[in-house]
């Protein structure tokens, strides 16, 4: 039931779209051997970085989005061209988006079944969140379809956040809204090795915490309640 075509985006840089798109990929690829690719479609590259040691489970591509120019007609027409070539082979894509898109944007919410937008907890990254669902919402009535489907992730929460005290924020934009992710010095650290997070810290909170979004993402698992606090710094 896991979406075909998933992008993990946000218009604001600094949201963990890299850690939230390496993880689910790997995780996905454990599920389904050798059916998934991650695409990395950002100039910083920080996915092809992440899988230089050779030990990511996933086959990393890199396949960059530029911003378009105002006056291009289709933007990222051979972009959406490549990323369809590639779930033609596929079972599973899952692509890391750069920061900052505006005109490209029509790419991505033209070829994703779902977008991942991972949310810090600040007023700026709400600011960009509404934003981009704002795009994502006309994308649907231009595709007259409910694709993509949108699900917020909120990530890097600390140990003194409770999901209570940032769920009125992310209700009001009225898409799903994912189990959380907190703020792990094993995504870091898992970074620094080459591997995902099962990998390198299998069975720990933040391992969970991936395999809760992805259970979410496949199966539309509960989020957590509204009280649950992010209390482990593992």
């Amino acid at each position: 039931m896991t979406p075909k075509i998933i992008s993990v985006c946000n218009l604001k840089g600094g949201a963990g779209k890299s850690t939230i798109a390496v993880n689910i990929a790997c995780a996905i690829e454990r599920q389904h051997s050798g059916a998934c690719v991650l695409v990395d479609a950002d100039k910083q590259a920080t996915a092809s970085i992440w899988a230089e040691s050779g030990q990511l489970s996933v086959r990393v591509l890199s396949k960059v989005l530029q911003e378009a120019k105002p006056e291009d007609r289709y933007p990222g027409m051979l972009w959406i061209t490549q990323i369809k070539g590639l779930a033609e082979k596929n079972d599973f894509i899952v692509i890391d988006l750069p920061p900052g898109l505006r005109f490209s944007l029509a790419a991505v919410t033209a070829v994703s079944d779902l977008v991942l937008i991972p949310v810090n907890p600040s007023g700026i990254d709400f600011h960009a969140t509404a934003s981009f669902i704002d795009l994502i919402q006309k994308s649907r009535e231009v595709r007259g379809s409910e694709k993509p489907e949108c699900l917020i992730v909120p990530n890097r929460l600390d140990r003194r956040t409770t999901i209570a005290q940032k769920l009125s924020l992310y209700e009001q934009f009225g898409e799903p809204i994912a189990p959380a992710i907190g703020m792990r010095t094993s995504f870091a650290y898992a970074f620094d090795h080459g591997q995902w997070i099962g990998d390198f810290a299998p069975g720990s909170v933040a391992h969970r915490e991936i395999q809760q979004l992805l259970d979410h993402i496949a199966n539309g698992a509960a989020a957590p309640a509204a009280g649950e606090a992010i209390n482990s710094p593992s």
